[in-house]
């Protein structure tokens, strides 16, 4: 058949087929009479193989080397769908990025060029670094033995892996979120409160991580005595706000303290910890069992003191 009935039979256009052709993927004879290409029907089952390897994107020279007997379709298909989900990943990280910009409307060229450098380098940081980000931002807003305490509390669960787009998205906000806030005042007469408690504290770290990280590792494991040691010491803590007037006098004032200097650095709510429990199913999880434990502290605070633990903040706060 010519070159037009085999257009015809594959849907391919002639233009189409004179490349394959002149890519060596087809060789159909001529005929000596008139010189014409001459397509058989072997050559019409490559065709519509090309034609339709080419649909879903398969490069020309990996079809070759189906044709050429150097490869398989199976390998070359599952070379090309991985090089497909990279391109992917990399497509929606460029829309992630811009939708960040988009959102925080700025307009200045300069900051822009930073801000999309700098989103980028942290998708692409590996789980170490991401941690280690993480790390030096906390500790650069908050200085000294308070700082190094607070990364202590949330290092267990720090080491995250983006592997979805809602955590792709949240990263971003929560570089943009740490990136944005002011750096605490080292002269604040609460940081230096929390600094000094926290020398005492540190002096021995290491016995002090290890209690604190196997604390977090019983938790998860849902060990009976590390939950009911948390739920007893909530039921304390209650307690003594409620009967102990110096110890209530005392948090009052820490409590202005905190959300004096928290809202000095626009810090406000729970933004991190929120962020933190999509980035990481540890702390999610370590979250809903705090909760759980609450709530059942909650209730033999109600049946002691007639309120749940909230409501006495609340009093707290109020009076």
């Amino acid at each position: 058949m010519n070159i037009k009935n085999a257009s015809e039979k594959t849907g391919l256009t002639k233009k189409a087929i004179k490349y394959y052709e002149s890519e060596g993927l087809i060789t159909p004879s001529k005929n000596s009479e008139n010189n014409y290409r001459e397509y058989t029907d072997a050559d019409i089952v490559k065709l519509n193989l090309i034609g339709a390897l080419r649909a879903v994107d398969i490069p020309i020279f990996n079809i070759k080397e189906i044709i050429n007997g150097n490869s398989t379709i199976p390998k070359i298909m599952k070379t090309t769908l991985q090089k497909i989900e990279e391109k992917i990943e990399h497509l929606e990280k460029s829309k992630l990025i811009i939708n960040s910009i988009i959102e925080n409307s700025s307009k200045d060229y300069e900051s822009i060029g930073e801000q999309i450098k700098r989103l980028k380098e942290t998708l692409g940081l590996s789980v170490d670094e991401k941690k280690e980000y993480i790390s030096n931002a906390l500790l650069r807003l908050f200085p000294g033995n308070f700082g190094e305490t607070f990364v202590t509390t949330y290092s267990p669960f720090l080491q995250v892996t983006i592997d979805n787009d809602e955590k792709r998205k949240i990263w971003l906000e929560l570089v943009e979120f740490l990136d944005n806030l002011d750096e605490i005042d080292e002269n604040h007469p609460f940081v230096k409160q929390l600094n000094e408690s926290a020398k005492l504290q540190n002096q021995n770290t290491e016995p002090y991580k290890n209690k604190h990280f196997q604390m977090i590792k019983n938790l998860l494991n849902n060990d009976p005595t590390t939950r009911e040691q948390i739920r007893n010491q909530m039921i304390f803590f209650a307690e003594q706000l409620h009967e102990n007037d110096v110890f209530r006098k005392s948090f009052k004032d820490n409590l202005s303290k905190s959300k004096d200097l928290f809202n000095s650095i626009n810090l406000y709510d729970n933004y991190f910890d929120d962020c933190l429990a999509v980035l990481s199913e540890d702390y999610k999880k370590y979250r809903e069992i705090n909760a759980e434990i609450k709530k059942e502290a909650d209730q033999e605070i109600k049946e002691r003191f007639g309120v749940d633990f909230n409501e006495l903040m609340k009093e707290l706060c109020s009076n």
